[in-house]
């Protein structure tokens, strides 16, 4: 977070970022630039690098842009590049387009997410459709359930992964729950 106390706050995305491929043993290494008085903003630099850690690939390019790969010293291919904001995208908090979307319920996921699933949530659905009064309202309800939970001792237990060190690994069933409609799993109400 930059200018805490004088200016427009602003989060600047800076430092490593480590990207393994459990299925390959492939790496990606990020390297996230700090900003500079006179340079550009928002840079990332990294390399791919292959099982026996040799530099397979090179990449470059600003986060809030486009990520392209290093082909030699002056050719390159850009792999990410920004898709233009929405004109309505004030209205919906600044979201880009893919952003906009994240929370939608389209016809062909009916009856294949859980009922924990984050986009049945009724604040943020409240909010999303710009019902502020009402978002509140539920998200004091919500807070309270999680509130009532923690007290009686059940607070979150994850059902289809287990982590291992840093990582958290899928344990299996998800799938298969989803395929039977979510009917055989005990599946209490978060919301």
């Amino acid at each position: 977070m930059r200018n805490l106390m004088v200016g427009t706050k602003y989060l600047e995305h800076c430092g490593k970022m480590v990207i393994d491929n459990t299925s390959n043993e492939m790496r990606c290494i990020l390297e996230f630039k700090q900003n500079g008085y006179w340079g550009a903003s928002n840079v990332v630099s990294g390399a791919v690098h292959d099982q026996s850690g040799e530099v397979i690939m090179q990449l470059e390019g600003k986060w809030d842009d486009q990520i392209s790969q290093t082909i030699d010293t002056s050719n390159f291919r850009i792999l990410w590049r920004i898709s233009p904001f929405p004109k309505n995208s004030q209205d919906f908090y600044g979201f880009t387009a893919f952003a906009i979307t994240l929370n939608e319920l389209t016809s062909d996921l009916a009856g294949k997410l859980p009922p924990t699933d984050s986009r049945f949530r009724p604040d943020v659905r409240a909010l999303e459709n710009g019902d502020i009064d009402i978002a509140e309202d539920q998200k004091v309800r919500v807070e309270e359930l999680q509130r009532e939970r923690r007290r009686q001792g059940r607070d979150r237990e994850p059902r289809w992964f287990h982590q291992e060190g840093e990582d958290w690994i899928y344990s299996g069933g998800y799938w298969e729950a989803r395929e039977q409609g979510w009917k055989e799993e005990k599946i209490e109400a978060l919301w």
